[in-house]
């Protein structure tokens, strides 16, 4: 065996071994790099999904359109009870001001 034959088997051979370890180097370094990028997804997801839980709980306890007509109802009923008590307190500070003025006027002239 020739000894350039060798020495040229043992460079390519030395070439091969360089080019996979280049490959192995490369593809172990795109998924880490994958796997950073996709850990840093998940982080921002996971910060996402807990926002929304939190706005989903608050909007949960937040009154729906049911609860506004109700309280819509409840003022409504208010308002005509306030008219009620308003009417009848007319009608008794008028019964007052008339007895004012037959006590001041009728019953001390007499």
């Amino acid at each position: 065996m020739d000894i350039g034959v060798a020495r040229f088997g043992w460079d390519v051979l030395q070439t091969i071994i360089t080019a996979v370890i280049a490959v192995y180097v490369w593809w172990t370094a795109r998924s880490a790099a994958t796997k950073q990028a996709i850990d840093q997804v998940d982080d921002r997801v996971d910060k996402v999904v807990s926002r929304l839980d939190r706005v989903e709980h608050t909007l949960e306890h937040q009154p729906d359109y049911g609860d506004l007509d109700a309280l819509r109802a409840d003022l409504a009923q208010t308002n005509r009870n306030l008219a009620e008590v308003s009417a009848q307190l007319q009608g008794a500070n008028n019964l007052l001001n008339r007895l004012h003025d037959y006590l001041l006027h009728d019953r001390g002239g007499k």
